[in-house]
């Protein structure tokens, strides 16, 4: 099969990137022909899973700070990434935001074929203006650009979120958001990850109620790191010994970085809570194996890659229920499950860890267990698949 893997930008490292080159790999072993399209791919970045990989870039991406100018531009790009894509495909595969409208453009103006859509994050405006709220993040946003984020939000889902013909969602709250805010039905297919790059190595025990604690991603509000934050500041007035790294990019002058950098030093935390920015993979998976737990306090992410990450490398995972992730791990069993936004309940799961040295060598145990068993690339390949020929059979008895 002849297919099109399309990516908004490559010139990121994210688990977006990971998740859609991955699959383009695994694809390619098993005789398909996969092209990937991007607007934007960076010097160095990816750099080996695009190994062997076909890459078309269109090397632009526009951005302004016009919301008009910003939405006009992203449907000029689609349209010119649509126009590169070969004739002779014979399936697109869209993943997350803005490349869903190539797809659509390509389905419209070049030929009409199947398309499925591996939505990792719901695209529209107004839904990403509501988490921003529900994560504490509260802009004043003037009624035109409120009515403009609609306009945007109509037009995509009238025209390409409903030119596709299958969508691939990473949990059941965003299958029902599909349901609900698109009018269409979506197929929960779990993400993957590639085992050998994060080996188990068993935790050391805990000595002196001193526990190093690591969180992973860009830092954006959803992240809610300033929950890890405050439980830290908990911890250290109950006698434990805790320390947290941050790893993720960031701008310094980025104001959620400026309210995380505010609460550690009202906190009094700067020998406590470091932030170590972007690092290599190499260097993230020693990270998992010195940390003593890993936390992830998101709120309203679809999945988490690094949750597993983590439990690969044999780290006791923290995890919000409001996290895609939490579907598929048991408390107390695999991993801790919290209340999203509740740094107490950080705080007393990472104290149980600390005092129960038994259960915190089991959790341990466990993750790696379910990780082998559940979680693999493999797996993620061939439910994507049976979308892939579900979509091809039923577009053509239309």
């Amino acid at each position: 099969m002849k297919i099109a893997l399309i990516i908004r930008r490559l010139n990121v490292e994210g688990g977006t990137q990971r998740q859609a080159l991955f699959f383009a790999q695994n694809l390619k072993k098993r005789g398909h022909h996969v092209v990937v399209y991007t607007f934007l791919r960076g010097e160095g970045a990816n750099a080996e899973l695009l190994q062997g990989l076909s890459v078309v870039p269109l090397g632009a991406y526009p951005k302004s700070r016009n919301a008009l100018i910003d939405f006009w531009n992203e449907c000029r790009v689609s349209r010119r990434l649509a126009a590169l894509i070969a004739r002779d495909t014979e399936l697109l595969n869209p993943h997350d935001q803005v490349s869903y409208r190539v797809a659509y453009y390509f389905k419209k103006y070049v030929r009409n074929i199947p398309s499925v859509w591996m939505m990792n994050d719901m695209p529209t405006k107004t839904w990403g203006y509501w988490r921003e709220r529900e994560c504490g993040l509260r802009r004043r946003v003037s009624p035109f650009r409120k009515w403009i984020r609609r306009v945007y939000d109509r037009y995509d889902i009238g025209t390409a979120i409903r030119a596709q013909d299958a969508i691939a969602v990473l949990d059941n709250r965003d299958r029902e958001w599909v349901r609900q805010f698109f009018g269409k039905e979506a197929t929960v297919v779990r993400s993957g990850l590639d085992l050998p790059r994060f080996p188990y190595r068993p935790l050391p025990p805990i000595k002196d109620k001193k526990l190093n604690l690591l969180a992973v991603g860009i830092l954006f509000p959803h992240r809610r790191f300033e929950d890890l934050i405050t439980a830290v500041k908990m911890l250290s007035q109950r006698g434990y010994r805790t320390f947290c790294t941050i790893v993720g990019g960031y701008s310094p002058r980025d104001p959620y970085f400026e309210k995380l950098i505010a609460l550690r030093s009202d906190l009094g935390l700067q020998e406590a809570v470091r932030f170590a920015g972007v690092v290599s993979e190499s260097e993230l998976v020693r990270y998992y194996q010195e940390s003593g737990a890993f936390v992830f306090p998101c709120h309203l992410q679809s999945w988490g890659m690094a949750v597993f990450e983590a439990m690969a490398c044999g780290t006791p995972a923290i995890v919000s229920r409001s996290a895609g992730a939490h579907e598929v791990l048991t408390d107390g069993v695999n991993a801790f499950l919290i209340e999203p936004k509740d740094p107490r309940g950080i705080a007393a799961a990472v104290e149980e860890l600390i005092s129960n040295p038994a259960l915190y060598m089991q959790i341990s145990r466990n993750g790696r267990a379910f990780v082998e068993k559940h979680i693999s690339w493999p797996q993620y390949a061939d439910a994507m698949l049976e979308l892939f020929y579900a979509a091809i059979v039923n577009f053509g008895s239309l």
